[in-house]
């Protein structure tokens, strides 16, 4: 069907448009707050050390708490919850804010932040839950869906940042914190409302799956706690890794050839790629099976890591300045713009292979390990790089994609 093929297809869909954009503007506001809190603080004269300690609690508390709030929500419904959790992290912002305007100790400041971080809604994950029980038998559907949040997911991420800066620094320090949480609360209370595509809540024990049939949570391969799922959170986290490592080596390389300005235009590239890479995903449907799509994806990955530490190694003894960017900015949009298949496919996976009366912890947890991944690689990273140079980071990708692909290939018997 071709006219599948287009993501209007899927937003003409009843109620899913509403639900989409709801989620997905609130998911701006998710990708700023951490970088708000940062200027919130060292615009006020507090110190950097402050602010990552600050900052570190709320992505921690994020990534550990975050599940168990999806839990309550897979409980008794994202309708229900949702309200709850906006409002706590609603009331642990402004405490935060007023913290650190009233210059209180720093222990106030990580508590409230980790508060803040603990209650910040997983407004992806809801969205993606939506899809799945809005599509229902008609799963052809969903890697589009995925790939269109996938989209969404990457746009929030390059606006909430730019947004929040531009707030923090043209006005007061404060005001880059207070629009994120009132984008956040905003989107996330018009996604709260939309009662009629919430995933109906399911028990613990038996749950509907597409085609009617029904799933025991804890049958073999549909539990958090089975081998399947945790192959999945792994790769998930090795992703994570990816992400942690590949804006520091680019950054490193382009201060190595003297000019800083240049890991913009690569970060840039980078970026644009993903984009294209989700965007041009979605508009046809793949007749591989999943894990092979993902497997293809992860071997693109590891060709243009490659790529890029050869070329990060050679100085202008070996070749010109301009033709070694050109190359290396070519392996990264090549690896970028497979990235999104790589996570649409996991989420594909997931969604499969897990109960619905567990599945938004699931991709919840999922995004606690990508989090993990990406903090461990970035310090993983920045000893590398200071060790032996970019060339040290970019090996570190090359080697964390192989991973994921030797991960995907020995386990597509059990993902299958």
């Amino acid at each position: 069907m071709q006219g599948d093929g287009l993501y209007r297809v899927l937003l003409a869909l009843p109620g899913a448009a509403g639900f989409f954009f709801a989620a997905n503007s609130g998911r701006v506001g998710v990708a700023a707050t951490g970088l708000g809190l940062i200027w919130l603080i060292t615009g006020t004269g507090g110190a950097f050390a402050v602010a990552g300690l600050v900052v570190g609690a709320f992505a921690a508390a994020e990534a550990l708490i975050g599940p168990q709030v999806a839990r309550l929500i897979d409980r008794w419904g994202q309708t229900r919850v949702l309200p709850w959790v906006l409002t706590v992290h609603a009331a642990a912002v402004v405490a935060t804010v007023a913290a650190v305007l009233t210059g209180s100790p720093v222990a106030v400041l990580v508590l409230a932040g980790a508060v803040a971080g603990a209650s910040t809604p997983q407004l992806g994950a809801l969205s993606t839950a939506r899809w799945a029980a809005l599509l229902g038998d008609r799963r052809g559907w969903l890697p589009r869906a995925f790939a269109l949040e996938s989209l969404a997911n990457a746009v929030a991420f390059l606006l909430g940042p730019v947004l929040v800066s531009v707030a923090a620094t043209t006005g007061s320090a404060w005001a880059g914190t207070a629009g994120a949480v009132v984008v956040v609360v905003g989107g996330g209370s018009a996604l709260a409302l939309q009662s009629r595509t919430a995933p109906p809540v399911v028990t613990p024990t038996t749950g509907p799956r597409p085609g009617g049939c029904q799933r025991s949570e804890h049958a073999a391969g549909h539990g958090l706690r089975s081998a399947r799922f945790a192959v999945l959170v792994t790769l998930t986290g090795v992703l994570g890794l990816h992400f942690g490592a590949v804006t520091l080596s680019m950054t490193a390389w382009a201060t190595e050839q003297g000019s800083a300005a240049m890991a913009t235009g690569l970060i840039g590239v980078s970026s644009a790629a993903g984009l294209v890479g989700a965007w041009a995903y979605g508009l046809r449907h793949w007749q591989a099976p999943p894990v092979v799509q993902l497997c293809c994806a992860a071997a693109v990955m590891v060709l243009g890591c490659a790529g890029a530490a050869a070329v990060s190694g050679l100085d202008d003894h070996d070749a010109p300045l301009v033709p070694r960017l050109i190359v290396l900015g070519a392996c990264i949009a090549l690896t970028s713009l497979v990235v999104p298949v790589v996570i649409v496919q996991l989420t594909v996976l997931t969604e499969a292979g897990l109960a619905r009366a567990v599945l938004t912890q699931a991709l919840t947890w999922a995004n606690s390990a990508s989090a993990a991944g990406s903090a461990a690689a970035g310090a993983l990273a920045g000893i590398l790089i200071d060790t032996t140079g970019a060339r040290g980071g970019f090996a570190l990708l090359t080697t964390v994609n192989t991973c994921l692909l030797l991960l995907a290939l020995t386990s597509r018997r059990r993902l299958s």
